[in-house]
């Protein structure tokens, strides 16, 4: 008879996992001009305004995991994509693009998804803030906030060591405004 091999669930303590990743990404860093990678986490963390929740697609679906972050007391939301395969960070980005065309054309187009792979490539001066994830993370916010705080790091240091190819990644539709943002920002911290 063969061995009874016993296969631990990689998503115990998912909750503690990811804690431990939000840790990360609000420590701040000098690949983000001293500011944390995602310098807006730590705020919502403390208030108790994230949710941290699984999303298992042989269970429900996308759009009612984004219902119930918009039925509860939750600004934003942060999916654990449950998953036996191994997604490249290739294909991050095409996944991300397919969940937002859902959520617009469901009636969620106040809403967007940033996904965070462990096999995303992207770095910042040598820092890949992503390859710490702890599982492939969908998170689901209101574009107005994000457009918000993206203004807000725009006028700051936060950008200046990004690639080129980089702030296309996050920004494909608006990244000559940005990178011509981030330039003006630059000299007017020289002039000073």
């Amino acid at each position: 008879m063969g061995k009874d091999i016993k296969t631990k669930c990689p998503y115990t303590n998912f909750k503690n996992k990811v804690m431990k990743y939000i840790g990360i990404l609000r420590t701040p860093r000098e690949e983000y001009g001293g500011m944390p990678a995602c310098p807006f986490v730590g705020a919502e963390v403390d208030k108790g305004k994230l949710m941290i929740d699984k999303f298992d697609p042989e269970q429900t679906s996308i759009l009612d995991k984004v219902k119930e972050l918009e039925e509860s007391d939750y600004d934003s939301a942060l999916f654990i994509q449950v998953t036996d395969e191994i997604i490249s960070g290739d294909d991050t980005y095409r996944y991300q693009n397919f969940i937002n065309r859902t959520l617009r054309t469901n009636g969620y187009e106040h809403l967007k998804c940033i996904c965070f792979n462990p096999n995303d490539k992207q770095e910042v001066a040598g820092f890949n803030a992503r390859k710490d994830a702890p599982y492939f993370l969908i998170n689901i916010a209101n574009k107005k906030v994000l457009a918000k705080a993206h203004k807000t790091l725009v006028g700051t240091k936060y950008f200046d060591n990004f690639e080129d190819d980089y702030l296309k990644y996050l920004n494909p539709g608006s990244f000559e405004s940005t990178k011509i943002k981030v330039e003006e920002a630059k000299k007017k911290r020289i002039a000073k």
